[in-house]
């Protein structure tokens, strides 16, 4: 299987560096993209972050999953991007899975896509969100969908990736590795 991560500038540091590590710990295939035509995208933090390809040159329904970190880009690009809509209905409609976490949810569930689905999502996103029961839970897996509140769980976050798409063996290999087992 192999993954698609959309970036844009504003991105919450951990929420993606975190998961990209954690994934290509595990040998997810994984390709960054960045909204933009630069090969770099600046985080929340002014971190830069070089990424393989921009997102208008990718084809994105030749990938198995999307993974969307949060962030104050979720906000000031990625929710006003009609490609980046086209894509997550893509992927939402084909029940490709979809990972989305902090903010990221709402663009997911501003469509309906929780309709009759537990998700989590950063305390206020929910707002926006049409469907679904918000969870108390840090993470959520549920269909084809792995969301999660905040920053602090994105290793949880990454590591139910893992489990999804390696398998749940790998994602406790990989959990020991990362705690120091």
């Amino acid at each position: 299987m192999k993954g698609l991560m959309i970036l844009a500038n504003g991105f919450e540091d951990v929420e993606a560096i975190a998961t990209i590590d954690v994934l290509k710990r595990a040998h997810v295939n994984l390709t960054l993209t960045n909204l933009h035509k630069s090969n770099e995208v600046v985080s929340s933090s002014n971190n830069r972050l070089v990424v393989e390809t921009n997102l208008k040159e990718v084809d994105y329904a030749s990938f198995d999953f999307l993974v969307l970190p949060g962030g104050k880009a979720v906000f000031n690009e990625l929710e006003k991007s009609k490609l980046v809509e086209e894509i997550v209905k893509h992927f939402c409609d084909n029940k490709k899975l979809v990972c989305a976490i902090c903010a990221a949810p709402l663009l997911i569930g501003k469509h309906g896509y929780f309709k009759d689905l537990e998700y989590a999502c950063f305390p206020g996103c929910n707002e926006s969100i049409l469907e679904g029961k918000l969870s108390e839970k840090p993470v959520v897996v549920t269909e084809n969908f792995i969301t999660a509140r905040s920053m602090y769980y994105t290793c949880d976050f990454a590591l139910s990736i893992v489990s999804v798409v390696k398998g749940n063996e790998r994602a406790i290999e990989i959990a020991k590795q990362i705690k120091g087992l």
